[in-house]
């Protein structure tokens, strides 16, 4: 199964880089426009000038925002802003943060190198099917830093306990004390360099599958860059392997939010009959707003609940069936009643992605769009049950949240290589 190591990580010296809050960013595909300059301004180190950096008037080919990175990246190494990690480590990141209903909530993961696989070996599996277009930038991202930048976040079910015994007692060194992201999530990364726990978490390891929860592209990317360096098959060198970070899934830090789904555009006769037409497969039951959420709250996986300006209601399979409510929303009315084509769907400009459904719900209230659909978080372990099983939820249909933040650890695919010019 899954083959993970030790790496040197790279980290920020902070007596030279300053705070580690100031120097971290979000994931590159989570930043708005306004948040990537506001990180740009905040740190001439900030991390996001080498995830996301600002596009130039006059950049071409050979001076853009992948080249400024590679060369921000080995500037930084020679001055010391960066530091490698003398001896190959694993690191444990925590996360402190406010769960959906304000409570205080703690998360663990495990950040490390596991050998790729392409997705039909059933070792490495995703839990969502990509797009192409996302894959080409972190390619070339890929090829100017020859790094790292962010790690996959993964999941790990450790049925037999035999990863958490790894890594009890084990010896962590502070690594990075504490640094807090734009939404007050704080984020602390511990070092350990124990050849005997290093040892045991391969062991470990070697017996699990590791599903991915987020970052789809830049697994798929690194195992692209892989072929492309071993002539069509993974290598066995440094190229075969990408930095990831496990998490186990029963960690009650663990939180998956559903993305809802607002449309426009829809021919009034196909919207205005919609819960007519639902209601040989569905029971469809109308309800004020305010009771809304209570109602989808309490209802089966399979359900979802639509909001117009007008009207609410919550639809919910006559039958048992084993399907989640993304699926059945998309193929049922996205694709069969409105005629959407799913490979496009991500990219339609009548259709949008929104997190917090009390925005859905005012942007449908508001005449913005025409309805707000909205969705139950899928649990974790429907989520790796169906990557066991070769399924792919459509596209949207989990938010793991907090975002792992970047600029905590990075790992130089080449770790001795010198730095080119």
């Amino acid at each position: 199964m899954a083959q993970v190591t030790a790496f040197r990580g790279i980290r920020y010296d902070e007596s030279r880089a300053g705070k580690a809050s100031l120097l971290i960013s979000p994931p590159y595909d989570v930043i708005s426009p306004e948040e990537r300059g506001r990180l740009h301004r905040q740190s001439p180190y900030s991390f996001v000038r080498l995830v996301l950096g600002e596009e130039l008037p006059g950049d071409d080919e050979t001076e853009n925002r992948f080249t400024r990175a590679g060369r921000y990246l080995r500037d930084w190494l020679s001055e010391g802003i960066l530091i490698q990690d003398p001896a190959p480590a694993v690191y444990r990141l925590r996360v402190r943060y406010q769960g959906p209903e304000g409570e205080g909530r703690s998360l663990e993961g495990i950040t490390l190198l596991t050998r790729l696989h392409p997705y039909e070996d059933g070792v490495i599996l995703p839990h969502e099917k990509t797009l192409k277009g996302p894959k080409e930038g972190l390619r070339r991202l890929m090829l100017e830093t020859r790094c790292n930048l962010d790690s996959v976040w993964m999941l790990y079910e450790d049925n037999r306990g035999r990863v958490r015994e790894a890594l009890h007692d084990a010896p962590w060194q502070e690594a990075v004390a504490e640094a807090r992201g734009s939404l007050g999530v704080c984020y602390s990364l511990d070092a350990c360099s124990s050849p005997g726990v290093i040892e045991r978490l391969a062991e470990a390891f070697a017996s699990e599958q590791l599903i991915i929860a987020d970052g789809h592209h830049r697994y798929e990317t690194a195992l692209e860059l892989a072929r492309e360096m071993g002539g069509g098959a993974v290598p066995a060198g440094p190229w075969g392997q990408v930095m990831v970070t496990a998490c186990w899934t029963d960690d009650p830090g663990l939180t998956v939010l559903p993305t809802h789904r607002v449309v426009r555009g829809i021919p009034a006769d196909l919207m205005d009959g919609l819960g007519d037409a639902l209601a040989g497969r569905f029971s469809i039951r109308r309800c004020d707003p305010e009771s809304l959420k209570k109602a989808l709250d309490g209802a089966p996986g399979s359900a979802f609940a639509c909001v117009r300006k007008d009207e609410a209601w919550l639809a919910v399979p006559q039958w048992p069936v084993d399907a989640t409510g993304a699926e059945l929303l998309q193929q049922v009315v996205l694709a069969e009643r409105f005629g959407f084509d799913i490979a496009r769907l991500k990219t339609d400009p009548r259709i949008a992605y929104v997190e917090h459904a009390g925005c859905a719900i005012q942007m449908a209230r508001e005449g913005e769009y025409q309805a707000a659909f909205l969705l139950k978080p899928i649990p974790v372990r429907t989520i790796t049950r169906y990557a066991r099983e070769g399924r792919c939820l459509p596209q949207k249909s989990t938010y793991f949240y907090p975002k792992l933040a970047s600029g905590l650890v990075l790992r130089r695919i080449e770790e001795d290589a010198p730095l080119a010019g």
